[in-house]
């Protein structure tokens, strides 16, 4: 005979999960769309960040087109960008799919290096505290006047 399962929720669990309802400040809205202006921060390891969670490989690679504009008129010196690991990504549903490059951890850099390598020094795998390897760091080179792209 199995023994069934207790679905009641405690006092304890119920009072916690309608604090946190009414106190969701600390919850972050990945659905809220920043402009690259909005996302300017000043921190010591980056100075824009841009999370790609939740866009395809192609509106990914204009929102990297973007970004490099924004640091152009901006000085941006480092920005952080986050791809996700892609452990969540329907590629495995998908047969058309290639199941390496459909992940924009890959993509991301490939584009940036196809299409930006005069504009970087580097791109390197964040901290841990940052994203680790769902997320990276691009250091861009000082842009001059007569620079363009």
């Amino acid at each position: 005979m199995k023994k069934k399962l207790s679905i009641k929720i405690s006092k304890e669990d119920l009072e916690t999960w309608n604090n946190f309802i009414k106190e969701t400040r600390s919850v972050e809205d990945k659905d809220i769309k920043l402009s690259p202006e909005q996302n300017f921060e000043n921190t010591k390891t980056y100075d824009l960040r841009i999370d790609l969670h939740g866009y395809t490989i192609e509106e990914s690679f204009r929102k990297i087109d973007q970004l490099f504009i924004f640091a152009k008129e901006n000085n941006v010196k480092k920005a952080l960008i986050i791809t996700g690991k892609g452990i969540h990504s329907n590629k495995e549903n998908d047969p058309y799919a290639s199941k390496d490059l459909s992940l924009l951890r890959y993509a991301v850099p490939d584009y940036i290096n196809k299409n930006y390598s005069q504009k970087i020094i580097s791109i390197e795998t964040s901290p841990i505290s940052l994203g680790g390897e769902g997320s990276m760091i691009v250091t861009l080179k000082k842009y001059s006047l007569g620079d363009s792209f």
